[in-house]
């Protein structure tokens, strides 16, 4: 019959008395670390748009009026404001709009759902918040509203839901 000490524990080669259980808490920490970097470097890699996605309209550097550069991704306000976006899929658009302290990324689980179901997703970052611009004025509802009609107008959205 084994005592205590030789249930519990045994010799290795190198004379050290080491946990049986060690060995497979090893390979269980061994496939966490695996496990975490491969999660860590999925979260770093672009997350492409939907299957069904395309080119936002925005694309082009100039507004169609001739006025206003763009980016891919952002729009300038009339009071010069730099209006971060996302615009992914086609079909009947739903436009989502976050709370503070929040921005476009909150909704990026209901977008790649949705979009792949066959809608054209927009979310932008409200002024002050993420990726647009942190101007002095014009952090209040009105203003973000303005903001909003001026993106609805630029990305020519008909009949959108609003989220």
């Amino acid at each position: 019959m084994m005592n205590l000490e030789e249930r519990t524990a045994t010799h290795t080669e190198s004379g050290s008395i080491q946990d049986p259980t060690q060995s497979s808490v090893n390979a269980s920490r061994r496939k966490l670390l695996v496990g975490g970097a491969a999660m860590i470097a999925m979260a770093g890699a672009p997350i492409g748009s939907p299957a069904s996605a395309s080119k936002s309209p925005a694309t082009s550097d100039m507004r169609g009026d001739g006025q206003r550069k763009e980016t891919p991704d952002t729009l300038t306000t009339r009071d010069g404001t730099k209006i971060y976006f996302k615009d992914w899929g086609t079909g009947q658009p739903i436009v989502f709009s976050h709370g503070w302290p929040l921005t476009a990324d909150a909704w990026d689980a209901q977008m790649l759902f949705l979009g792949e179901h066959g809608y054209r997703v927009i979310a932008h970052d409200r002024r002050g918040h993420g990726r647009s611009s942190q101007p002095r004025n014009g952090n209040d509802m009105d203003t973000y509203s303005d903001d909003l009609a001026e993106l609805f107008e630029f990305l020519d959205l008909k009949k959108a839901i609003t989220w």
